[in-house]
C-alpha cells in the first residue's frame, strides 16, 4: 500500500464507508445476463478488484485473490437486481444512490466491488461502486468505461497491476537536490499556515461534533449550460475548471462581503500520475494517485477577470510546485503512515476529529471534467447521466460535465451540516455562475444561447 491506501484503510468506517458509487443512466436497454456475464470478465481483467486488505505482522499490505472458484463464490455477492426502484422519479433515484453511498463492504474478504442494476425498458441504470482504497477517480473513469464497452461487444482491456511509492511523484531527480527542495517546500507550509492562521474561512454553515452519522447526497445540475459557461470562460482566457472553482470562491466570500479577512479556502485534487519520472517506466499506474493545494482567495468585492486570473495563478501554482518537486515536506511526513499502523492512525484521527484539529477549508473540490470519452465507440449504448461520488469528511463538490451539462454532485457530513444549507449554497452558486456568464460575455455581439433549464436540484441524506 501507498501512504494514502493505508490513510483509507484506517479510516474505513470512522468517517463512514468509502465506497465511491457511480451512478450510470443508460439510453438502451440492457440484460442482467450480459451486464454479469461483463463484470465477471472485467473482475478477470482487474486484479485490483480481486484485491483484498489483509493483516502484516506490523502493518497492513494488499493481496490480490487469484482467479478460480474463489472468485467465483465471492461474485455471487457482486450483482445486487433491483426492479423495484423507480428510476424516472428523481427522489427515487437519489435514495437509491444515497444507499449504495453507506454500503459497506468488507475489505477483508472480497471482492473490492458492488453494482446495482435496475432493469428498464428503454433506459436502465447501473451504480458500480468500488471502495476509494482500490481506486481513485481517474481509475473508477477507467473501469465504468470498460464496462460500457464490454456491454458493447468489445473486449475488455487488462489492467496491469503496479504498487510503487507515491514518493515518486515527489523526490527531487537528483540527491543532492533534496535540502533545497525540502526547505522550499516547508518554507512554502510554513508561510501558508501563517495565512491561514489570520483569515476567517468561509465554510457551510458547521457544528464540529465528536461523531459522524450519516452522509448527505445531492444531485445538482447548474442551469447554465457548458456551451455558455465555457465561452465565458474562454473570454475571460481560462478554463472551464478554473471559471467554476472562480464561482465557488465567490460564493464563499459573498458570505461575508465587508469582511477583510473573509477568504475561500478550497483544496483542489491533482493527479500525481503526471508527475512520476518517465524513466521509471511505469504504465497507467491505476489505484490511487492522487495529491491535492489549496487555492486561497480573498475580497468579496474583487473584478471577475481579476478574480479568474487570481485562481488561475493559484492552480498554477499549485500544480506548478509538484513539477518543481517541491512538496516534499509535505508528504515526507505523510510517508511514514505506513509505519505507524492501522490503529495508530484511526486514534490520531478520532483524537483531531474530537478536538476540531481537521484543516478548515470551505469545501475540497474535484473534477471529473468532460466524461463524454466514456462512450463506447460503436454508439449502441449510450450514457445520458454519470454522478461520481465518495464520502468526505469536508463538503465534497464533484464537477462533471456530460452532453453539454454540468452537475455538480456533492457529498457532506450531516452531523454537521443541514441539508436546506447545502440547497441554498447551491442555489447561490447558480446564480453567481450565471452572472459571471453574463458580465464576462456582455461584450461578445452573440454569446450562445444556454440549453433549456434543468429540473430543480433535489437533495436527500
Amino acid at each position: 500500500m501507498n501512504r494514502t491506501e493505508h490513510g483509507y484503510a484506517a479510516i474505513e468506517g470512522l468517517a463512514g464507508t468509502m465506497v465511491q458509487p457511480y451512478l450510470v443512466r443508460l439510453g438502451s436497454p440492457v440484460t442482467e445476463a450480459d451486464l454479469r456475464r461483463v463484470l465477471r470478465a472485467l473482475v478477470a481483467a482487474a486484479p485490483k478488484l480481486r484485491t483484498v486488505v489483509e493483516p502484516g505482522p506490523h502493518r497492513c499490505h494488499f493481496r490480490v485473490l487469484p482467479e478460480g472458484p474463489l472468485i467465483d463464490q465471492l461474485f455471487e455477492r457482486v450483482l445486487c437486481v433491483e426492479p423495484h426502484v423507480d428510476l424516472d422519479d428523481p427522489e427515487a433515484l437519489l435514495a437509491w444512490h444515497r444507499d449504495a453511498l453507506h454500503e459497506v463492504v468488507p475489505l477483508e474478504r472480497g471482492l473490492g466491488v458492488r453494482v446495482r442494476f435496475v432493469p428498464h425498458p428503454h433506459r436502465p441504470a447501473f451504480i458500480f461502486g468500488v471502495p476509494h482504497i482500490f481506486a481513485d477517480g481517474m481509475t473508477m473513469v477507467h473501469l465504468v468505461s470498460q464496462l460500457l464497452r464490454g456491454l458493447e461487444g468489445w473486449p475488455i482491456e487488462p489492467m496491469p497491476l503496479e504498487a510503487p511509492s507515491m514518493l515518486g511523484a515527489i523526490a527531487p531527480a537528483r540527491w543532492w537536490q533534496w535540502p533545497r527542495q525540502i526547505w522550499r517546500s516547508r518554507a512554502h507550509r510554513v508561510a501558508e499556515s501563517r495565512r491561514l492562521a489570520r483569515l476567517h474561512i468561509q465554510q457551510l454553515p458547521t457544528t464540529t461534533q465528536p461523531h459522524y452519522t450519516t452522509t448527505g447526497l445531492c444531485h445538482h445540475t447548474v442551469p447554465v449550460g457548458t456551451l455558455r459557461l465555457r465561452a465565458a470562460a474562454r473570454a475571460l482566457g481560462v478554463s472551464l475548471n478554473t471559471f467554476v472553482v472562480a464561482g465557488l470562491a465567490q460564493t464563499f466570500l459573498d458570505q461575508a462581503p465587508d469582511d477583510p479577512q473573509a477568504a475561500a479556502v478550497i483544496r483542489i485534487s491533482v493527479n500525481l500520475r503526471r508527475y512520476y519520472p518517465e524513466a521509471a517506466g511505469h504504465g497507467p499506474l491505476w489505484g490511487n494517485h492522487v495529491g491535492a493545494f489549496l487555492v486561497i482567495e480573498q475580497d468579496a468585492h474583487k473584478p471577475l477577470a481579476e478574480r479568474v486570473r487570481s485562481i488561475e495563478a493559484a492552480i498554477r501554482e499549485g500544480q506548478a510546485r509538484y513539477a518543481r518537486r517541491e512538496m516534499a515536506w509535505t508528504y515526507l511526513w505523510e510517508e511514514l503512515m505506513p509505519w505507524l499502523g492501522r490503529t495508530l492512525i484511526g486514534h490520531i484521527a478520532v483524537k483531531m476529529m474530537r478536538a476540531g484539529r481537521f484543516p478548515k477549508i470551505s469545501c475540497h473540490a474535484t473534477s471529473l471534467g468532460d466524461v463524454g470519452g466514456i462512450q463506447p465507440p460503436a454508439g449502441r449504448l449510450r450514457v445520458e447521466q454519470m454522478v461520481g461520488v465518495v464520502n468526505s469528511i469536508s463538503p465534497l463538490p464533484v464537477l462533471t460535465e456530460l452532453d453539454g451539462v454540468l452537475t455538480i454532485p456533492m457529498t457532506w457530513q450531516r452531523a454537521e451540516t443541514d441539508e436546506a444549507a447545502v440547497h441554498a449554497f447551491l442555489r447561490r452558486v447558480d446564480a453567481v455562475l450565471a452572472r459571471m456568464a453574463d458580465e464576462a460575455l456582455a461584450a461578445t455581439d452573440a454569446a450562445p444561447d444556454a440549453p433549456p433549464a434543468p429540473p430543480a436540484t433535489r437533495a436527500a441524506a
